[in-house]
């Protein structure tokens, strides 16, 4: 039995008075053991909201460091195949690529990097609001012959890739890739919006040189950010100085820029 947030107990007890002696049946009321009241409940509950306000922007951020994180090593694993790749001198194959899933194609034939997901960002918004399911390959083989997955081809890749870089370019300062958005002739990240939009909005995004080293910038415009233009060894807030004149950039829907002589 309860009452007021208490449990009722009994007990017996015996009482010597001489030659005699009493059993008494006491019982009483035990507020040691009480229950919570609803302003204890209350409390709480406000205690739980409030540090769950304090967690979830953190693990959120958390959540979105990592897949930055890897964005960045995927985009070092292409700045790789390509330096394997350049020692072999079949630049011609490659260069004559018209868009980014030809020259992961090309780069896939003879550097077995063959996955797709390598090229595709699972917090890039197009990817997410794609229909298809993520390609696993680049490209397949059909009768002994090599040939670009199509469902690959057809994908939105999270990734601009350079084609027609000189083989002396300095491997520190020449970018060889990055994540998609980059305008090059303001140097700003686009709005997460329409097939050229940038993956991590006017934030920023991942440039990657031909060194292997992959950064996560901000504007270009600003001083901190900018790059190295290709021959002035000056600081430039457009990706497309960066590189040699002829040098293009391949998007998932064909050719961005091109470079022109400086």
């Amino acid at each position: 039995m309860k009452k007021m947030g208490c449990i009722m107990k009994s007990g017996v007890h015996y009482l010597d008075m001489g030659n005699k002696k009493y059993m008494l049946h006491i019982v009483y009321w035990d507020k040691r053991n009480k229950a919570f009241t609803l302003v204890e409940l209350l409390t709480v509950v406000s205690i739980i909201v409030i540090l769950t306000a304090i967690l979830m922007p953190l693990v959120g951020n958390a959540i979105n460091d990592a897949k930055k994180l890897k964005a960045l090593k995927n985009l070092q694993q292409i700045a790789t195949a390509y330096v394997s790749f350049s020692l072999k001198d079949r630049f011609r194959e490659l260069n004559s690529c018209k868009n980014a899933a030809e020259w992961a194609g090309v780069l896939s034939k003879h550097e077995e990097l063959n996955t797709a997901s390598i090229f595709i960002f699972n917090d890039d918004y197009l990817v997410e609001s794609h229909r298809r399911a993520i390609p696993k390959t680049t490209g397949v083989r059909k009768n002994g012959q090599w040939c670009i997955n199509p469902n690959f081809e057809n994908f939105p890749l999270s990734v601009v890739v350079i084609s027609g870089i000189a083989s002396r370019a300095p491997a520190v300062t020449t970018p060889i890739a990055y994540s998609r958005g980059l305008d090059h002739r303001s140097g700003q990240w686009r709005a997460a919006k329409g097939n050229d939009g940038g993956i991590y909005g006017e934030s920023g995004g991942i440039i990657v040189f031909l060194d292997g080293h992959a950064e996560f910038y901000s504007n270009l415009t600003d001083e901190a950010n900018m790059l190295v233009n290709y021959y002035t060894g000056e600081k430039t807030s457009k990706i497309s100085e960066a590189v040699n004149a002829g040098a293009r950039a391949l998007s998932w829907t064909g050719i961005e820029w091109e470079a022109g002589n400086q």
